[in-house]
């Protein structure tokens, strides 16, 4: 899991590979990097106990949704 801590205070526990709506993955988000208009502060790789990790499917036709106020992409078709 990625832990990842922006600049204004929004927190997010995300898999690697998770995408963003930008076309990254959020393990490519290293401290110092700009997303949704934000500076990334802390970004770190953490263990993960848990054998399932879990994803959102929106209606809208984007695909995006928000965790925590980021925007990320689902992986759900």
């Amino acid at each position: 899991m990625i832990h990842l801590v922006m600049k204004d205070g929004r927190d997010l526990w995300a898999s690697p590979g998770h995408p963003t709506v930008d076309g990254r993955t959020v393990g490519e988000l290293r401290q110092t990097a700009i997303y949704d208009s934000a500076v990334v502060s802390y970004s770190e790789v953490v263990p993960y106990d848990d054998t399932n990790t879990y994803d959102l499917l929106p209606a809208g036709n984007t695909g995006f949704y928000w965790a925590d106020g980021i925007p990320l992409a689902s992986t759900l078709r």
